[in-house]
């Protein structure tokens, strides 16, 4: 997905990523990705869909008091996932 592009902040205990989207197809394969990703960690992180238009927006996913530290391995396997190489 050459399009996307992501942004991360972590904390002590909390791990924020957004990804912009440019497409509904993008979008589906964040969502449908991120659920795979879920089921596999077993985990259960706080999820916004901030749409800019029709086609376009932000994927956000969130950890509060991420006591395991399952944010990390999650946010790396999306990315690399997504063929994401580089967050800002």
């Amino acid at each position: 997905m050459k399009n996307c592009r992501a942004h991360m902040a972590m904390e002590e205990r909390y791990a924020r990523l957004e990804i912009d989207y440019t497409s509904i197809e993008e979008k589906k394969k964040i969502c449908n990705l991120v659920n795979d990703l879920i089921a596999k960690y077993h985990i259960s992180p706080q999820i916004t869909v901030e749409p800019a238009t029709v086609e376009t927006g932000e994927y956000v996913i969130e950890f509060h008091d991420d006591y395991d530290k399952k944010a990390g391995p999650f946010f790396e396997e999306l990315l690399a996932s997504l063929g994401i190489k580089k967050c800002d």
